[in-house]
């Protein structure tokens, strides 16, 4: 029977990477997927984070995809009147340094709670679609200050990537699912498979990480995007993609030669990290809801072994990378709002994988808020409750690393006992491009003011 699929994202650039070009986000690959298997496929979509999706009244519809026709038009309809197959949610990937229920530390309210929030909306509006949480891929800055990484550092973050990390998932959709049995929510495990590809002796370990991410966040290009497709399109239709699939020559070579193996190695490896969340229980006569086992399952120290392990194949020249059309007038994401802040304005590279927060208490909750430390960054006081992190956050979102390497050097330089700030010159181009420009005709102005008030207005 032909795959009919009709998604709504609650998504963020590890879904659609809009500046990526047309290419890097998973409903162009899961479009063309869909179709070649003799399906429909039709998608919508908002940018955001999990506060975020919490406090809307409604769900946004800002994406657009070149091929695909969404089915909602917001102009004259609302998200109840549809009727989405699929709806699919998207935890930011820092936010992990914390157990899912404790409060974000400048909140009072955790990820669950936020994702209550949602599935309230979602059940009542979508009572007929399959839930999913997409797992995208963690943040690689905590495991290095520099872009690309060395190879300690990625094979820790991959290692991170299929253990703690997906501990979090594991204990975060579990306890949905304790709380909101009508959810009956799976997991879609992209980061733990992923990893499980890409690391020391996986089928595509001979990838170099620039083939792969494009900075620190880290932005995926379109072959990490396409893998992310193959994984998903496994989660959420019960099978791989199709094999015919011919795969486009501006995939990497090692995918193009591998795909069909590959196909058999993500059937495997996504079904067995599927496996270790605990679906919602169907409670018989017999069964008394108290025997329901409430401790979620702890995912195991090392990921499964894989059934199939393809040897990598000799690494021919690339062909000629295929251009796309430009993609016609893609709604602009949102400004996300940063979900966890850091202590440190750069966070040294780790020696180990950042420790599980399974085992942390929620921060209790006071009834006043209390007067801390005015922070500055870049130069300048930041707003009460906006946080180095939060300008870090939005620093990698909107601005290249050639950017913030440039920003960072200004200020690293001594500053004017004239003027009270470093004057190092700013190139044409960062004066001009750069989200913390505040005058186009003042090129050695302190660059913080405009990101603040970007984050100021989020928060």
């Amino acid at each position: 029977m032909p795959i009919e699929t009709n998604q709504y994202f609650f998504g963020n650039s590890l879904v659609n990477f809009s500046e990526g070009g047309s290419q890097t986000n998973l409903p162009y690959w899961l479009n063309q997927l869909t179709l070649e298997a003799g399906g429909t496929y039709n998608v919508n979509g908002g940018f955001g984070f999990l506060r975020q999706f919490a406090d809307r009244l409604e769900p946004a519809n800002e994406w657009g995809f070149q091929g695909i026709a969404g089915q909602w038009d917001d102009d004259s309809e609302r998200f109840a009147d549809q009727a989405f197959s699929q709806v699919i949610i998207t935890p930011g990937n820092f936010i992990q340094d914390l157990a899912p229920t404790a409060n974000y530390p400048d909140g009072n309210i955790s990820p669950v709670g936020a994702t209550e929030s949602i599935l309230a909306t979602v059940l009542t509006d979508q009572p007929n679609a399959q839930i999913f949480i997409y797992q995208g891929w963690s943040d690689l800055a905590a495991f290095s200050e520099t872009f690309p990484p060395s190879e300690s550092s990625i094979e820790r973050y991959y290692d991170y990537n299929q253990e703690d990390y997906h501990t979090w998932f594991i204990d975060y959709v579990d306890t949905l699912n304790a709380s909101t049995p009508d959810a009956n929510i799976t997991l879609i495990p992209v980061a733990p498979v992923l990893a499980s590809l890409l690391e020391d002796g996986g089928p595509l370990a001979a990838i170099n990480t620039t083939d792969l991410f494009t900075d620190s966040a880290p932005h995926g290009t379109e072959t990490t995007y396409f893998l992310a497709s193959l994984i998903t399109y496994q989660a959420t239709n019960g099978e791989p993609a199709p094999a015919s699939f011919d795969v486009p020559a501006n995939i990497h070579p090692l995918v193009v030669e591998n795909y069909t193996e590959l196909l058999d190695y993500i059937e495997v490896q996504t079904t067995n990290y599927m496996d270790m969340v605990v679906s919602t229980p169907e409670l018989g006569p017999e069964t008394p809801a108290e025997e329901t086992p409430e401790e979620p399952i702890v995912a195991p120290e090392s990921a499964p072994t894989p059934d199939v392990a393809p040897e990598p194949a000799p690494l021919p020249a690339p062909e000629a990378e295929v251009v796309s059309p430009s993609e016609p007038e893609l709604a602009p994401e949102d400004t996300p709002q940063p979900e966890t802040p850091q202590e440190a304005e750069r966070a040294p590279a780790l020696e180990q994988p950042p420790v599980s927060d399974t085992n942390l208490e929620p921060p209790a909750e006071t009834e006043t808020e209390t007067e801390t430390e005015t922070e500055t960054w870049r130069g300048q006081e930041l707003e009460q409750g906006v946080t180095v992190a939060d300008m870090m956050a939005a620093e990698a979102l909107y601005c290249t690393p050639e950017q913030i390497a440039e920003a960072e050097a200004f200020y690293a330089a001594e500053q004017s006992a004239d003027l009270g700030f470093p004057t190092v010159p700013m190139s044409t181009f960062y004066a001009q491009e750069s989200p913390y420009n505040d005058s186009e005709e003042d090129e050695s102005a302190p660059l913080s003011a405009s990101l603040k008030a970007i984050v100021t207005d989020i928060l």
